[in-house]
């Protein structure tokens, strides 16, 4: 019995995980939902922004409207948190969309992740 019951808990605790990374579809209002601290649903809508949303030659305001106010921001490029791991001694890891802009319109779209090592 006790060997079934580790067998569900851990079916769960896939199951649950698989959950929280699966891909879904960009929608404005879930890429804006935060805790103040992470954006939950994020890194599951990023794919289907790059892929369905042509981000390319929006302007700045356009953009904005798009995915509300980024993280960081300057004259040259604008940066959307998507997700940031931090485990007690493990690296940290960061996955960011970062919106190159010249003269407040986009002129390229990427992914960066970075982890850090120690």
């Amino acid at each position: 019995m006790r060997n079934k019951s580790k067998t569900v808990l851990f079916s769960l605790i896939i199951l649950l995980f698989a959950a929280c990374n699966r891909h879904s579809k960009f929608n404005r209002d879930n890429w804006g939902d935060t805790d103040g601290l992470t954006f939950a649903y994020r890194n599951g809508m990023v794919d289907d922004l790059l892929q369905n949303y042509k981000l390319k030659g929006l302007k700045y305001q356009q953009v904005i409207h798009l995915l509300h106010r980024p993280q960081q921001s300057n004259t040259t490029e604008m940066m959307y948190e998507i997700t940031e791991t931090t485990t007690p001694g493990k690296p940290k890891y960061v996955k960011q969309l970062i919106l190159a802009l010249k003269d407040s319109v986009v002129t390229d779209a990427r992914i960066y992740e970075h982890t850090d090592k120690k």
